[in-house]
């Protein structure tokens, strides 16, 4: 099993987690990352994707346990590219390649600048589990 944790901003999207997994191994995993965006535009949290040896999609749960206060967030199916050269692990054959999973978009509410803070967290079909704080700049 590969997994992909896919941090997207204004710069680009960012491969923070990769590596292989197997079902009795499935770590938790927390992280808080900082974003800035301005105000009303789209900012991608993150495009949780998981694959198997033959690049085919993983299933992937994702929830909002803590909601912004001063904008909203959306998830939605699309396909993400996985990492060629992955921060952890190995892409393998499938490095580069398009993989069905989810997309976690912030809005702030129109004309609002300063801070919002949004927490979401997704789980693999195998149990793998991420949950991530985000502390949004809206500039």
């Amino acid at each position: 099993m590969v997994a992909a944790l896919l941090l997207g901003g204004a710069t680009g999207t960012l491969l923070v987690a990769d590596a292989a997994f197997t079902k009795e191994r499935a770590p938790t995993s927390r992280a808080t990352v900082a974003r800035t965006v301005d105000s009303g535009m789209e900012l991608v949290l993150s495009r949780p994707s998981f694959w198997d040896s033959a690049c085919n999609a993983r299933g992937v749960t994702v929830t909002i346990p803590q909601p912004p206060a001063n904008g909203t967030v959306s998830v939605t199916e699309g396909l993400n590219t996985a990492a060629i050269n992955p921060r952890f692990g190995t892409a393998g054959r499938c490095g580069g390649k398009q993989i069905m999973g989810k997309q976690i978009i912030y809005r702030s509410k129109p004309g609002f600048h300063g801070t919002d803070v949004v927490a979401y967290e997704y789980v693999s079909d195998w149990g793998e589990r991420f949950t991530v704080t985000v502390i949004i700049t809206v500039r």
